[in-house]
């Protein structure tokens, strides 16, 4: 990222985590004073070309945050990591200022923090698309003792951890990372979130619903995301069961998603999607059951299309393949061409497409009875994101 995007981005997680609430309070954050008589505002700092040359503003920054001065020419996936680190401790540092003062931390340091060589693997793996080959670095990583259940290994695993997840290694990550974290690090929300993803990728619904429901985050919009999973993996639980879906049931899983996208009028493009997902399921396969009738589908999309612009709580291709099934469940034409623009131009991870796929097909397979335009839409999007995973699988 260009310098003027990592303070961007820096600035979206410092609002994020409650830390500051507009971006004018930046500047007193990482100590610059700000009078009448000098700069105003955070903007007053960027270029149009993304660089960003007074070097004492940049030094601001790297003191506050603990920033290396390379981390301005280094991959996105390293400036990230740097970013959520960041962010984190000084989450951590707020707590601790906050417990009447009782603040041992520099007493006693026991957090891993990533070294330098853990970085330069973390950025190596990132950089891996075919599955073989990330395993393969999986492989090396275990023989060098990377891997191995200590201290110094903790933040490395976390941060491993995220890039598994995203490479869809769920095998790996219940085999070798989970049980080699130490408790306080299975505990951060992050990691049981990824936890619950990844045992409802394997199928574990029941134990990855179990995590969800308690769960906590300090953000409104993740606790909507949480609960929103923990809904999922009991609608998947469903949709895979051979039985006829029972009316009942599905028109209280309705009601679940609907209550959390209305709440306190946020309406979640994650939520949005999956109930209408369930909305379209129940108008067709109980074409003469008014309680589904009664919802208006347009409606739900309308609600949920702002916060496909301004949700940042998941990767970026979710929100645009998101888009695209919005416009499948209401019958628009057009929509698997740009699927398909979409798939050649961004080539997003094939573990990305395998969840979206998934997702399609379940639907897909509660509708084989069914034959409309949406269904129709439905067959050819399956067909092209098979497609496009096919070609990995021949690499």
């Amino acid at each position: 990222m260009k310098p003027t995007r990592i303070v961007q981005a820096l600035v979206e997680e410092l609002k994020e985590a409650g830390i500051i609430t507009y971006n004018k309070e930046f500047l007193p954050l990482i100590g610059l004073t700000v009078t009448p008589k000098r700069i105003k505002s955070l903007s007053d700092y960027m270029r149009r070309d993304a660089e960003i040359r007074d070097r004492s503003f940049l030094k601001k920054i790297e003191a506050c945050f603990r920033f290396d001065k390379e981390i301005w020419q280094r991959s996105d996936a390293y400036q990230s990591m740097r970013i959520r680190n960041a962010v984190e401790h000084m989450l951590e540092q707020n707590t601790l200022a906050n417990r009447d003062g009782l603040d041992i931390s520099d007493i006693i340091r026991s957090k891993s923090t990533v070294t330098d060589e853990q970085s330069e693997m973390l950025e190596r793996f990132s950089n891996l698309l075919a599955s073989d080959e990330a395993e393969a670095f999986i492989d090396m990583l275990l023989q060098k003792g990377f891997l191995e259940k200590k201290i110094e290994n903790q933040a490395f695993l976390v941060e491993l951890l995220k890039l598994t997840y995203q490479k869809g290694l769920y095998a790996v990550i219940v085999e070798f990372i989970l049980p080699n974290l130490y408790r306080r690090y299975q505990l951060l929300p992050d990691v049981q979130k990824i936890e619950a993803h990844t045992l409802g990728s394997l199928g574990k619904y029941e134990d990855a619903k179990h995590i969800l429901e308690t769960l906590s985050h300090h953000t409104m919009i993740e606790n909507i995301n949480l609960r929103t999973s923990a809904l999922s993996n009991h609608k998947r639980a469903m949709m895979l069961d051979k039985e006829a879906i029972d009316p009942d049931a599905l028109y209280r899983l309705v009601q679940g998603y609907a209550e959390l996208h209305a709440h306190k009028k946020v309406y979640s493009y994650y939520t949005g999607i999956n109930l209408l997902y369930m909305v379209v399921l129940g108008q067709m396969l109980f074409d003469d059951n008014t309680r589904f009738r009664a919802f208006d589908t347009k409606a739900i999309y309308e609600r949920s299309k702002p916060s496909l612009k301004t949700d940042k709580t998941h990767e970026a291709y979710y929100t645009h393949m998101s888009e695209f099934e919005f416009w499948l469940l209401l019958g628009r034409a057009g929509v698997t061409e740009k699927i398909e623009r979409f798939l050649a131009y961004d080539e997003p991870h094939p573990s990305l497409v395998e969840r979206t796929l998934r997702q399609m097909k379940l639907f897909r397979d509660k509708t084989a009875a069914v034959h409309n335009i949406v269904t129709e839409n439905f067959d050819e999007a399956i067909a092209i994101l098979q497609s496009y995973l096919d070609q990995f699988a021949l690499k």
